[in-house]
């Protein structure tokens, strides 16, 4: 029993036992000093091209005609990547066909959801195979 005392004794000291401080200087103050992300020109424009296809699908979805693009289509060829080394035939091959889909968007008002659906779809078949992080936001513009 006196053994058992003396146990919970010496826990009980050092459980008690000073802790260093740490200051908090020390943890706040950094080397580095702090970088802001820094979107590219492409990342920007598909940024653009995001919220113009949210109204878009509201237009569609109210079954108004979509007749424009608040975004110039020709900026998926010429505008500056994140990683340049995305922008290679495939690529090209699949702008070019999203651009179609485009156009025929604001040409065709009878065919509009599923044209829509198809660029869309193009959008998501690009982002598979070159960065796949905004594919979950991109299927939510799909109409269904």
């Amino acid at each position: 029993m006196r053994k058992l005392l003396y146990l919970v004794f010496l826990s009980g000291l050092i459980a008690c036992k000073d802790k260093p401080e740490v200051k908090k200087e020390d943890v706040t103050q950094r080397d580095e000093p702090f970088q802001l992300y820094q979107m590219s020109e492409m990342a920007a424009f598909m940024e653009n091209m995001y919220i113009d296809h949210q109204r878009i699908k509201d237009e569609i979805t109210a079954g108004k005609k979509v007749d424009t693009l608040h975004y110039d289509l020709s900026k998926l060829f010429y505008a500056r990547m994140t990683d340049s080394t995305d922008r290679d035939a495939e690529y090209e091959s699949m702008a070019k066909l999203y651009v179609e889909y485009e156009e025929q968007l604001v040409g065709d008002s009878l065919q509009q959801k599923e044209t829509y659906n198809k660029a869309v779809n193009m959008c998501i078949s690009c982002h598979q195979k070159k960065c796949t992080g905004p594919i979950p936001r991109i299927k939510k513009l799909l109409i269904r």
